[in-house]
Order: C-alpha cells, then structure tokens, then sequence
C-alpha cells in the first residue's frame, strides 16, 4: 500500500524542498484528495509560506526549540529545520487517508491537551511508525495538521494507548466524535 520511502541523501535543504513540492502540488493541490466517503482535505487552509503551503512546512520539517545568547540574557526560539524522516514519506501521506480501511492503519480520534482542544482525526500506520493527523473544517472539508514518523519508542507506546482506549468507547470526550 505504501510507495517506497524517497531517497533525498545528498541534496541541500533547498534543493529537498524543491524535490518534494512537486509531489505534495500532485496528491494535495492538483488532485483533489478525499477521506470516506467524500471529506475533502484542503491544502491551502492554513495559507501559504515561502511560497509553499503551511502544511508542505508541517510534513517536511520538524519544530526545534532552542536557547540562544541575546545580550546578556538567553531566550528560548523555534526553527523548523528539514526533517528527512518526515519528508522522505510524503508519499506516504495520501495512500494513508484514502485507503484508512487498509489493516496497515490504525485509525482512532484524540482530543488534544494543547491551544483549543479540538478532537483530531490520527491515522497511524503502526507497522512503519508514521502518522498523519487531520482536523475536521467545517460540514465537509479537514485539513492536513502534519505527518511525522515516530522515533521514539516512548511515543509508540502513546499511540497504542490512545488507539486502545478510542477503541475501548469509555472517553467519554470522544462520544460521537466522528466525523466520517
């Protein structure tokens, strides 16, 4: 079900960019891709940065924070530095939401603990450590939140533990939370 992972060793971060749009523009922009039996996945609903989508900058990179000198003070900054376990799946991303019945993906939805809370929708290909989150967008569109792949087992025992209890039907905040 999933292609093989893109091979991008020895390119700059520039030029993976460059490689990888062409490939988010044919599954997300130029093709319109659906989930069930007809929620769109809009592309374009977070805007665009550098020219690119905000959501191309959210499966490609990942947040980095640091502690930088300024003056005599140290603060604490974000960067979203190339990610090349990320990015070397983004064509991972849509066989996963168009084929979510498949055995390979745990589908489950979670309440997030950050910012609004909203209740998202996690697709996890268990067998491969990756996952792609969206988030419902009106009656009938979502959005693509980002893609990551898990490499830490720590977080592999959260995914099960999240998939296990959505699955169980006893979070009450997940009562007749789905969407499609």
């Amino acid at each position: 079900m999933l292609p093989p992972i893109l091979d991008l060793a020895g390119q700059s971060e520039p030029e993976v960019f460059d490689i990888l749009h062409p490939y988010f523009i044919r599954d997300f922009v130029d093709s319109q891709t659906t989930i069930g039996s007809g929620i769109y996945v809009d592309p374009n609903s977070q805007g665009l940065r550098d020219g690119k989508e905000e959501v191309f900058w959210h499966i490609t990179t990942r947040e980095k924070k640091k502690k930088v000198k300024q003056g005599k003070h140290f603060v604490n900054i974000k960067t979203r530095p190339y990610d090349p376990d990320r990015a070397c799946r983004i064509e991972w991303i849509k066989p996963m939401l168009t084929n979510h019945t498949h055995g390979d993906i745990k589908l489950f939805y979670r309440k997030e603990t950050k910012g609004k809370k909203p209740v998202r929708l996690y697709f996890w290909a268990h067998q491969h450590d990756f996952v792609v989150i969206v988030q419902k967008l009106g009656e009938s569109d979502c959005y693509l939140v980002t893609s990551f792949y898990i490499t830490e087992s720590y977080k592999r025992s959260s995914y099960d533990k999240w998939y296990e209890e959505y699955m169980s039907g006893n979070n009450e905040e997940l009562e007749s939370c789905e969407w499609f």
